[in-house]
Order: C-alpha cells, then sequence, then structure tokens
C-alpha cells in the first residue's frame, strides 16, 4: 500500500492535515470524499534517504527488543494504573536513553487527549502499521492491557527468528572472509615471486596464476574506485527496490519462494486474522487490514484479492490454495474451520504449525549455513593452491 498526505480545511476554516494508505491515488481520494473530508492537496508520501537513515539510526540505538520489551512493560502497568500514568512512569524511567523522545511525545499526545494508535502512528519508523492497527482494536473493545502483552509475545518471537537467522550467517561468513583475506595475502605476496622467477626465465605462467596475479594487481590499484562502484550499485538497487513498484513485488514474490520467510509471512498472517475475527472483525474487513499492514507486495495482492473472493462467497482456503504455495495441512485446517465455524481456532492451529516449522528450519540453518561456507572457501583455496603448485610443476620446462 502507499502512503498519501492530504490537507483540509475543518468546519472552522482551519487548515488540517492527515496521511492515508491507499493503492492508488484514486483509490485515495475516493476514501477521503467518502469519509466527508474535502481535500485541497492530496500527494504521495515518499520516505526521504535522510529520513531513512535517521529512522535506521534510531532503530540501532534502541535495539531489536526495545519495542517488544516496551509493550510488555506497560502491559504489567496496565493492570493497576492508567495508560497516562503507564506512560508517564516510562518517560521517567527512560531517561538520557534513546527511547525517551518517543515516550515523551506518546505521553504528551495521550495527556493531551489523543488516541493512543494515533499517538504511536506518529512513530511509524518504531512501530509497524500491524502494531498500531491492534491497539486500535484494542482501543475499541476495551482489551488494550490483554493486546499490549500479545503483542509484546509476537514482537520477541519475531526478534528471536531473526536474530537466529543471523547467527547462523556469522561462521560462513567468518570462513569467507578469512579466505579472501588469505588469497589477498598470497596473490600481493607470494604469486609476484613465480612471476618474477618465470620473466627472467623466458616462460610464461599458467593461465590459473596468471589470471590471480593480474585480477589481484587491478583490485589493489583500484581498490577505492571499486569499492565506491559497488556502494554506489547497492544504493541504486535499494532505491529501485524502493521506488519501482513492479520491482519490489517480483522481489517480494520470489522472497515467498524460501521457505523459512513463506512460513514467517504465513505464521503473521494467521496469528494476525485469528486476533481480528476474535475482536468481532469480519473475514472480508480483516484480509483488507491484513492487506494494509502487510509489507510484502505480492502478499499484499493475495490478501486484496481475496478480500472481494470472499465477498462474493469464495472460501479463504481455496483462494490460499489457487494463489500461494502453502502445505496442505494448513488448507486442511483452514478447509475444516470454515465449515464447522471454528475458523480462529483453526488460525491459531496453524500458527502453531507455522511456528513448528520456522523453529525446524531455524535448527537445521547452522549445518546448512556452515556446509555453503565451508565450499565457498574451499573453492577459495583450491583455486589459491592450483595457482601456486602448477608454477611449481611446469619449472621443468624453464629454460635456465
Amino acid at each position: 500500500m502507499k502512503k498519501f498526505k492530504y490537507k483540509y480545511y475543518d468546519a472552522h476554516s482551519i487548515p488540517q492535515f492527515g496521511t492515508l494508505e491507499a493503492e492508488d491515488y484514486a483509490t485515495a481520494y475516493a476514501e477521503l470524499l467518502f469519509q466527508g473530508v474535502r481535500v485541497v492537496s492530496l500527494t504521495q508520501e515518499r520516505l526521504s534517504l535522510k529520513k531513512f537513515f535517521a529512522d535506521l539510526i534510531l532503530r540501532m540505538q534502541l535495539g531489536g527488543r526495545w519495542s517488544s520489551v516496551f509493550f510488555r512493560e506497560l502491559g504489567v502497568m496496565l493492570g493497576s494504573m492508567t495508560l497516562n500514568d503507564a506512560l508517564e512512569l516510562l518517560q521517567k524511567t527512560a531517561s538520557g536513553t534513546a527511547s525517551e523522545k518517543i515516550l515523551r511525545d506518546l505521553t504528551n499526545a495521550v495527556n493531551g487527549g489523543a488516541k493512543f494508535s494515533k499517538a504511536l502512528k506518529s512513530h511509524e519508523a518504531i512501530f509497524s502499521s500491524d502494531v498500531v492497527q491492534s491497539i486500535e482494536i484494542a482501543e475499541t473493545s476495551g482489551r488494550l492491557q490483554e493486546v499490549t502483552q500479545n503483542l509484546a509475545a509476537q514482537l520477541e518471537r519475531s526478534y528471536t527468528t531473526s536474530r537466529k537467522v543471523r547467527g547462523a550467517m556469522y561462521y560462513p561468513l567468518v570462513v569467507f572472509c578469512a579466505a579472501i583475506i588469505a588469497a589477498i595475502i598470497m596473490i600481493n605476496i607470494t604469486l609476484p615471486i613465480f612471476e618474477s622467477f618465470y620473466t627472467s626465465s623466458g616462460g610464461e605462467l599458467p593461465l590459473i596464476t596468471s589470471a590471480l596475479l593480474h585480477g589481484g594487481k587491478f583490485l589493489t590499484e583500484h581498490l577505492i574506485l571499486i569499492a565506491a562502484a559497488v556502494f554506489v550499485t547497492i544504493l541504486a538497487a535499494f532505491m529501485i527496490y524502493r521506488e519501482v513498484e513492479d520491482v519490489k513485488f517480483f522481489v517480494d514474490k520470489l522472497k515467498l519462494n524460501v521457505k523459512i520467510l513463506r512460513e514467517i509471512e504465513l505464521r503473521n498472517l494467521f496469528g494476525r486474522l485469528s486476533f481480528l475475527l476474535e475482536s468481532g472483525v469480519t473475514l472480508d474487513e480483516a484480509l483488507k487490514m491484513c492487506a494494509l499492514s502487510a509489507e510484502n507486495l505480492f502478499l499484499q495482492q493475495i490478501l486484496s484479492d481475496a478480500k472481494f473472493s470472499v465477498e462474493k462467497g469464495a472460501t479463504f482456503e481455496i483462494i490460499l490454495r489457487g494463489s500461494l504455495k502453502i502445505s496442505p495441512l494448513y488448507l486442511g485446517l483452514l478447509a475444516t474451520g470454515e465449515s464447522t465455524g471454528e475458523i480462529v481456532e483453526m488460525l491459531r492451529q496453524c500458527e502453531s504449525m507455522a511456528d513448528f516449522e520456522i523453529a525446524e528450519t531455524l535448527r537445521e540453518l547452522p549445518a546448512k549455513a556452515e556446509v555453503c561456507g565451508t565450499l565457498a572457501a574451499g573453492l577459495i583455496v583450491a583455486a589459491l593452491v592450483f595457482s601456486i603448485m602448477l608454477p611449481i610443476f611446469n619449472m621443468s620446462t624453464l629454460n635456465f
């Protein structure tokens, strides 16, 4: 979904501003007209690189667990005090930390009469749209304490998963970097000795030795230019992915072919749907809300199409079967839930199964990553060995 900024005048002719998520400009404009808003200006909101890096730095300062700890503490406090008092206490304890400004903004907004969900939305770099939606529903249903505790558990689980994935990559990355460092040393110290020896003897270096030697020299002489080119290429690729919707859609579709990424998306989807349906939201409206909060464009399109199909009488299970690579076990549970009216319970079962699949994949991931890292390092070492041994074997053909 795209984000749009709009300006309008209220009944007292005072300019007001707001943001809206919609699929395109026409949909956003129609939605505002439906809400009775007389639009003065409507523009698509784009995240500047400056704001992107500022948000990235803020997230790094807070740490990956901050939002889960925040909701965990808030959930405990709401059992014995009001939301305003809880936020004020959290703000005091956060004095001098990176989270102080965020908590101060939340406290001031709530004390000023704003809804907690709206206050969270002003810090969308930290609190995702599905978190904001959950808090909004919790405020309406009066289940704020329960929802904050559930959010804490969900965010902790996501953080643990991402941390385990990163941890599995450390060993192969270290091995690969060690092999690269060894290659640089050999290319710049050992191979030049063979070059001078062969040149003085009127011979030619073997192809693999010559290729590594001249390639190493080229990299050494143009290291700054190559590093700059790599940086610009990565930045350009990121900008294209961020700004060109077709590219992002294609990449997001490929992501869902990776088992662990697909299971994480499904786990979040099943958990989100069960929460929304339990809160009294209809299935078609729940699908719409899940589509709005989905970051994966391909999944977003599936859920948007599913909403309209459900409104026409199709079952959710049939829609997923035809649009997403999904385990028959999930489909069976969803079909059972829709036929028996126990869809919420079946969605919870699907969420538990997805959790199990993620845990199993994470258990196997370090071993697979080690194999890949070792193979990559082995190929580099093998190339180095051949580049050194071949000149030695060919010395007998030289004229001394």
